[in-house]
């Protein structure tokens, strides 16, 4: 009898020896990781079955597959327990878990709806393997296989549970396993209220590629200490830097109507030229796929023709402010020379919209800091990384809420070969708990 008192008493005070000092979340939960890593697995496969491929339009959702995947996440997240959950009519997705404990931070992290606009998300038909070494094979008739040469981090996963598509499509893992990682995380806090956090925020923001999503978001009503994206891939990622931009449109207007015959003598100006110029004249050591690591790119997007008016828009991506006036000088260079090669043409013009800057620029080190600390007490050893992209985290510290974007286990994103590891997932959803359940310093 009194050792079923004794028992009680340690099952009720544990929940309050925690709210006073920091307590492994584990201990307290009696972690098993074979339950969460069937979770993982089951979310990121339904998820994916659901078409997010976002589109390169004004329109915000793009896609309505990406408001359907918000709608579930949000019953998803009512059902266990998170309170102020909205869907707005742009397809973002917000929430609240309210904290339970004093000295404890207010959280906030990031995940986005939507897959590339570049490869197919239609009909995916998600393959769970579990790897034994060798090769695994994803479509055998198009020889789509991953091995350790084309995925080395396979080095390391002998025995673990790898999900890929069929071959026909992408995964969409980026960045489905991390809104499957975050509401794995909110489950798990449901069914443990015993372990102490502040108040949490769950975000969840739809197309990201074109950036048009995180533009709708209001960032007053995030009020967090912390904020992460979950949408980086390699184990121990930890995203740092970001890519800083710009856009910029070049407009040539000439006049083609002449007879062609009599073109000398006529204010005949070919616009499509003076186009066509602008590009051949961007330097081409400057090109993305001539590029790499921290080097920056322009990139011209599209060239589009109607009568007399011609446009040519692209972007500029750089990690330092520096290169990134460097490379503006070398745009408004291609562009005065081609207006000085042409002076039948007219109304000439030359415009950069700033679109993200450097993560790196506006993050506190308090927030690096916590995730490798929160890394390492998971065993996982933080990498930190330059992304050479803008991504949510880039346009969220244009917001004032500036991120780090950790690991979700994805490899090969956007592409045939795209693979989720649950294993990795199952590593980036501890990290996220330690992260939750650690007090403020």
């Amino acid at each position: 009898m009194k050792r079923t008192l004794l028992t009680a008493l340690i099952v009720v005070c544990l929940p309050l020896m925690a709210i006073g000092q920091e307590t492994d979340w584990k201990v307290l939960s009696r972690y098993e990781k074979a339950p969460v890593k069937k979770q993982l697995a089951s979310r990121l496969t339904d998820y994916a079955k659901i078409n997010t491929q976002s589109q390169l339009t004004d329109k915000v959702p793009s896609t309505p597959g990406q408001l359907k995947l918000a709608k579930q996440l949000a019953k998803e997240l009512k059902k266990n327990g998170a309170v102020q959950v909205k869907v707005d009519k742009s397809g973002i997705v917000t929430a609240q878990v309210p904290g339970n404990a004093a000295n404890y931070p207010t959280v906030a992290f990031f995940a986005h709806l939507d897959t590339t606009p570049s490869v197919s998300a239609q009909n995916v038909q998600p393959q769970t393997h579990t790897y034994k070494g060798g090769e695994i094979v994803i479509h055998a008739d198009k020889k789509l296989v991953l091995n350790t040469y084309n995925a080395p981090q396979l080095l390391r996963a002998n025995g673990h549970e790898i999900i890929t598509a069929s071959g026909d499509t992408l995964l969409g893992a980026d960045d489905k396993a991390g809104a499957a990682i975050l509401l794995t995380a909110v489950q798990y806090l449901y069914d443990h209220s015993q372990l102490p956090h502040g108040t949490l925020y769950f975000v969840f923001t739809p197309d990201s590629y074109s950036g048009k999503g995180i533009a709708q978001l209001d960032a007053a009503q995030i009020p967090a200490d912390y904020v992460y994206t979950l949408d980086a891939g390699e184990l121990g990622q930890l995203v740092s830097e970001t890519f800083s931009g710009k856009q910029f449109k070049a407009v040539f207007e000439g006049d083609r109507t002449p007879q062609l015959s009599t073109a000398i003598h006529s204010p005949f100006a070919d616009n499509i030229l003076m186009a066509s110029d602008f590009h051949t004249l961007l330097p081409r050591h400057k090109r993305p796929e001539t590029t790499a690591n921290k080097n920056g790119f322009i990139y011209v997007d599209n060239i589009s023709t109607q009568g007399n008016r011609s446009e040519v828009t692209g972007i500029i991506r750089a990690f330092s402010e520096a290169e990134l006036q460097t490379l503006t000088q070398e745009v408004t260079q291609a562009f005065n020379t081609v207006k000085s090669m042409n002076y039948k043409g007219k109304n000439f013009a030359l415009t950069f919209v700033s679109q993200d800057t450097n993560v790196k620029n506006a993050l506190p080190e308090k927030t690096l800091t916590r995730a490798q600390t929160a890394m390492k007490a998971e065993e996982v050893t933080p990498l930190l990384a330059a992304a050479r992209q803008t991504t949510d985290a880039a346009r969220l510290a244009v917001k004032g809420l500036p991120a780090a974007g950790l690991f979700t286990g994805y490899y090969h994103p956007g592409t045939l070969l795209e693979y989720a590891d649950v294993d990795v997932m199952e590593a980036s959803f501890r990290t996220v708990l330690r992260l939750i359940t650690s007090p403020a310093k």
